[in-house]
């Protein structure tokens, strides 16, 4: 029987059960909500496998779980854990690399649809400030005749330029690890960071968090930035430098900024200085949310741990496979 601690709670038990089951998986999921280290190796002391998403799977954490076979995110990223020190114990770190595609990536288009014509400040001219006028921003343009630039190229990004095809927006995406290959599949102009800066309108942050990406996206790469820009960023608070981004805004030089997340996942909302910017429009991380979602991800989750569990590495969607071989 293999143990499975899941570190969460939500609404998908039976999902998981129905899907164990399914796949006719000796297996058991227990839910032990676990938000410290300590909590943490208290609950999961016993388990074969942890399902985490953003609970601390420190060094400390791992060293002190020595019965722990593998870890899986229910989550595309996974920031939370010591990756390093997990390569170096061969423990196999997977994650759910389709799940909420299709959510993330509506929540950009619609996030550039809204800021296009936009609908929220239009709304709150009319419901707040009680002016009827049309005028309010002489600048709009339609959508195809801008530039969306995307920073990451996996995915979400690419499902964000599926989508764009039918407004005739051009699309230049940064990526260094995609082929040219790609990038000509989906008709999408491959380009520099600085260069996503200089000439875009709207753009759109799709970077994972970790040592090489944390801050990247800072003063440098928004002073480049074109009258109008706006920047939307829905993967990982921490891939940008919180302050230099306020000061852009605040300074004129971004006109806009679409948040789903901040560098923190509980952050206060009294007091946050971009939370409470006239020029930032943010929801509280829910790009990712539907009822499809979840349990796509419950599902993927315990088909990932069935998978490895059989030896079958290579579907398990593990990121450290070439580490723990």
């Amino acid at each position: 029987m293999v143990k499975i601690v899941r570190l969460f709670e939500d609404n998908m038990n039976e999902v998981e059960e129905k899907t164990i089951k399914e796949l006719g998986f000796c297996a058991e999921v227990l839910v032990r909500p676990s938000t410290t280290e300590e909590e943490v190796i208290e609950n999961a002391k016993d388990a074969d496998v942890i399902i985490a998403v953003y609970e601390p799977l420190t060094k400390k954490v791992l060293e002190s779980l020595p019965n722990l076979k593998m870890v899986m995110y229910r989550s595309i990223g996974f920031n939370s854990i010591d990756l390093d020190f997990a390569n170096e114990i061969k423990l196999p770190v997977g994650h759910c690399s389709q799940y909420c595609t299709q959510e993330v990536a509506d929540w950009v288009l619609g996030s550039i649809l809204m800021h296009n014509r936009r609908l929220y400040d239009f709304n709150n001219s009319v419901k707040i400030d009680k002016k009827w006028d049309c005028e309010l921003f002489p600048s709009m343009r339609r959508l195809a005749e801008q530039k969306v630039g995307l920073i990451g190229f996996g995915s979400i990004p690419r499902l964000v330029t599926k989508r764009l095809a039918a407004f005739g927006a051009d699309v230049l995406a940064y990526d260094p690890f995609v082929s040219d290959e790609d990038f000509e599949k989906l008709g999408v102009k491959k380009a520099s960071l600085e260069e996503i800066f200089e000439k875009c309108d709207y753009i759109s942050s799709h970077l994972p968090l970790n040592e090489s990406t944390e801050k990247l996206i800072d003063k440098k790469l928004f002073s480049l930035v074109k009258e109008e820009a706006v920047f939307i960023n829905s993967s990982r608070g921490g891939v940008v430098n919180e302050d230099d981004l306020y000061d852009a805004l605040k300074e004129g030089k971004l006109s806009y900024a679409i948040l789903d997340v901040l560098s923190t996942e509980q952050p206060d909302v009294y007091n946050n200085k971009l939370i409470n910017l006239d020029k930032v429009f943010i929801t509280p991380h829910i790009a990712f949310y539907s009822q499809d979602a979840f349990k796509q991800g419950a599902v993927d989750t315990i088909n990932n741990i069935y998978k490895y569990f059989k030896g079958d590495y290579t579907k398990a969607e593990l990121v450290n496979l070439k580490h723990i071989n």
